[in-house]
């Protein structure tokens, strides 16, 4: 019960993330890139609607700052709490332990971790950058932005599925006893 409570609660941050991929999209339909480079158009768009873009841009770093904090504490809940204990309690009970799910768990939360700080990093450079002013490097900026996220929305894919392994495991394992 506790672990599908556990479990669960990344789906709260549903509207969070909802809310940031809409801010995302937004950007995307902004400033599209095609082959050449910015149009006149496009680079106009940006320099104009400048204040606004930077605006979005930090209400979207604090919202991905608080889905981070909240996603961090689930992960490092589920391993520290679940995950690990119950290969201990296995372990002493002479049981086969389920080891390789802990391994992988625990490298791909440290994948999240790695690509978290990339993404922000890059983010705070985009939102530094002076898109009134340099609307090519902006747009450079953000395509590199949006691939550092693209990466860190992979690894917290990864860990819900390995979450999602884990429970399946632990009702497999209860099954057979």
């Amino acid at each position: 019960m506790i672990i599908s409570k556990i479990l669960l609660f990344p789906f709260k941050l549903l509207k969070w993330l909802f809310l940031g991929l809409i801010c995302s999209a937004l950007l995307s339909l902004l400033v599209s890139l095609p082959a050449e480079g910015l149009t006149d158009l496009q680079r106009g768009a940006i320099s104009q609607n400048c204040g606004s873009i930077q605006q979005t841009l930090e209400q979207l770093q604090r919202i991905d700052s608080r889905t981070r904090t909240y996603l961090g504490t689930t992960y490092e809940t589920i391993a520290n709490h679940f995950i690990v204990p119950l290969n201990l309690r296995l372990v002493k009970n002479n049981r086969p332990t389920l080891a390789s799910l802990q391994t992988e768990y625990i490298a791909a939360q440290s994948i999240f971790k790695t690509s978290y700080t990339t993404y922000m990093r890059e983010l705070e450079q985009l939102i530094a950058t002076d898109c009134r002013t340099a609307p090519d490097d902006f747009y450079d900026q953000l395509v590199t932005t949006r691939s550092a996220r693209s990466v860190l929305s992979d690894a917290a894919l990864e860990l819900n599925g390995l979450a999602e392994d884990q429970y399946q495991a632990v009702l497999d394992l209860r099954s057979s006893l």
